[in-house]
């Protein structure tokens, strides 16, 4: 679920305040943060946008409000509520209110724990109940054996009078245990895919090795900016390691952290993301035949496919052509494939039709 906050700053109340959409669409991402910064607060470190107002689904978020916090944090809580279910809702405002928290570090760690929680809503039907619970426990593995012979009833009537369950605006909530354990630090934030990227990058710390944060690319420009800022990129010994490619292989085979900048990679993982299976095969394909060196050559074969004809399977094509391990490609553009992956063809192009001229 989604939600919104009018962020302002305690310490200069006067320059105003402004509403954020949470999660950031990618596409406002940058003009965002740009505001934040224009007002002097939005720091990638620093707890200093003043919560107004909230308006969310989860009343309990409500204890945000007055409190200063980082706008990082509220993006991040916001990607890992918008993947709930409805029980895992019910669950996270009830532990919430159990566990009386108010701290968006403490909201954050809870959403990787609240799921161990049982919490009653309705007790008419008890046969739902246990079987809810027997499911919670087990952490939903329970072999189908065992789960058909369980007497439900009896599970939450066991439930019921032998735990203490603790009464919320939410419902009665049992936490079974469930500890609220330190998972985010406060400033290293734990990898989480709200939606699949093309690359997945981990930062390292140069001093331990230790885990200090992840790039999902594509994202946006002043995104990739914050996240190094926030993992202290400017350590000796920093260093990056790709721990989730979606790429095409034929197109990870090019991409080097350490040849290709980050911003180079970033824009090569925009274009690519957009095309679909057979986009991606004709990619793949393309590469082989171009054989760039550099992930800004690939993002040019990657927004110049239309350039290209591609037959996936042998075929007896009339065209002079290229076979490839993927199948026949052939190249039909005006320009030489050296030209097409330089950082501008359209203008070499524009350049070479105005000679003809």
């Amino acid at each position: 679920m989604k939600y919104q906050a009018v962020l302002g700053s305690k310490a200069l109340p006067g320059v105003g305040q402004i509403t954020v959409p949470f999660p950031i669409p990618d596409s406002k991402y940058d003009h965002i943060i740009g505001m934040l910064e224009n007002m002097s607060i939005g720091s990638p470190t620093v707890q200093d946008c003043w919560v107004l107002e909230l308006d969310s689904p989860y009343p309990i978020l409500n204890r945000l409000t007055t409190q200063s916090v980082n706008v990082d944090e509220l993006d991040y809580l916001a990607k890992r509520l918008d993947s709930f279910s409805e029980g895992e809702n019910i669950k996270f405002e009830a532990m919430a209110s159990k566990l009386n928290l108010s701290s968006i570090r403490d909201f954050i760690n809870l959403t990787f724990c609240c799921q161990r929680a049982t919490v009653i809503t309705d007790f008419s039907d008890l046969e739902r109940i246990g079987k809810v619970h027997a499911l919670t426990v087990s952490g939903e593995s329970m072999p189908v054996e065992a789960f058909e012979r369980l007497d439900y009833r009896a599970v939450a009537l066991d439930l019921i009078q032998r735990a203490p369950g603790m009464v919320t605006p939410y419902g009665v909530v049992y936490s079974n245990g469930m500890k609220l354990e330190q998972v985010y630090d406060g400033q290293h934030f734990p990898a989480y895919l709200h939606q699949t990227p093309q690359l997945m990058i981990e930062l390292k710390s140069g001093a331990d090795g230790e885990n200090t944060g992840f790039l999902y690319l594509p994202c946006p420009e002043k995104q990739v900016e914050r996240t190094l800022a926030r993992a202290g990129c400017g350590q000796e010994g920093f260093r990056m390691e790709i721990t989730m490619d979606d790429l095409p292989p034929q197109v990870s085979a090019v991409v080097s952290l350490t040849g290709d900048g980050l911003d180079e990679i970033n824009e090569l993982c925009r274009a690519v993301e957009p095309l679909n299976a057979e986009q991606r095969e004709k990619l793949g394909a393309v590469v082989l035949l171009a054989r760039p060196n550099y992930a800004s050559e690939v993002r040019q074969l990657a927004e110049n496919l239309d350039r290209f004809d591609f037959v996936p399977k042998p075929s007896n094509p009339d065209t002079d052509c290229a076979l490839t391990e993927l199948g026949y490609v052939a190249y039909h553009g005006s320009l030489t494939l050296e030209e097409l992956m330089q950082e501008d063809p359209a203008e070499q192009y524009r350049q070479e039709m105005g000679g003809l001229a």
